[in-house]
């Protein structure tokens, strides 16, 4: 997977708004993956997130993507970039 937005990957808006949200939250930590984004994805949704809301701009949605991405991220849910020394 590109480690950013292409015209090949990522095709979902979904998955296009959480590589950027990850850009932003996790600066860059992961290495994006499709199987992981659609995880996080119904996580969100479960715990009372919508799409649509976030696309007409609700905050409160966007910030509990945030926390969602961010527990996903320090419990291991995501793929981690090596960190080099």
């Amino acid at each position: 997977m590109a480690s950013s937005a292409t015209p090949q990957w990522p095709v979902r808006a979904d998955h296009r708004f959480m590589l950027k949200v990850a850009g932003m939250v996790l600066s860059g930590k992961i290495h994006p993956r499709a199987r992981e984004f659609d995880r996080l994805s119904r996580v969100f949704s479960k715990a009372g997130g919508s799409w649509e809301r976030i696309f007409r701009g609700s905050v409160d949605d966007v910030e509990l993507l945030k926390t969602v991405m961010v527990v996903a991220f320090k419990n291991g849910y995501l793929t981690k970039k090596e960190q080099w020394k």
